[in-house]
């Protein structure tokens, strides 16, 4: 089923949200501010701080296999740019709507970051990746995180993967359809954004089933 991307992106979902006007901090003052702050989350959604809390060990385990097996797979001829959780991109969409969001992982192309300056890779990154992993952690809201993942494709993501822990799910994201459901999948599949990646899925899973027994 095909569905309209919507002309204004929705909100980003947060715990706390403070208007604070958007050009008045910078990618260097939002670093400061998360490493002055652990254990919580910062993200700028146009003249708003919305803040998060972290992710959970698990999550953080989860994020770190799954952007190892994308690292190895960049390495092995993918090419590209591969980052975690506290790589952000600083994104404005056709109605001057701006954000600065961090995904739990992301892939930038060899062909996106041909085209970038200097100043766009420095800091957060001025343009949208092209895949992003969104990781639900306990103290996520599944509405919460899907919205976000509408945000992202709003902003030009070719794929996003949204990894449900406790549900044992997939949802697979790609531009103007309905997002796909997969039942604890064996493997996901880079599809035509990333050629020949195959990721396996059974360490996931046995992180997943770990955190939910403890």
């Amino acid at each position: 089923m095909i569905t309209t991307v919507p002309i204004s992106a929705p909100p980003l979902p947060g715990l706390i949200r403070i208007g604070c006007g958007l050009e008045a901090i910078s990618d260097e003052e939002l670093e400061r501010i998360c490493d002055e702050n652990p254990g919580w989350k910062f993200e700028l959604d146009d003249g708003e701080l919305v803040i998060n809390v972290h992710a959970g060990d698990e999550s953080s385990d989860v994020g770190l296999e799954l952007g190892g097996q994308l690292r190895n797979w960049r390495l092995g001829g993918g090419g590209g740019r591969t980052r975690d959780s506290s790589a952000g991109y600083r994104m404005t969409d056709a109605d001057g709507q701006t954000r600065l969001l961090e995904p739990d992982v992301s892939w930038v192309s060899p062909e996106r970051l041909a085209t970038a300056t200097r100043e766009d890779v420095r800091g957060a990154m001025s343009f949208n990746p092209d895949f992003v992993v969104e990781i639900r952690s306990p103290s996520d809201r599944l509405r919460d995180q899907q919205t976000k993942m509408d945000i992202w494709m709003h902003y030009g993501v070719r794929l996003g993967w949204l990894v449900d822990l406790d549900a044992g799910n997939v949802w697979i994201y790609r531009p103007n359809q309905e997002p796909q459901l997969l039942e604890r999948p064996a493997t996901l599949d880079g599809e035509d954004v990333l050629v020949g990646l195959q990721v396996d899925c059974a360490e996931i899973w046995r992180l997943a089933d770990e955190a939910n027994t403890d």
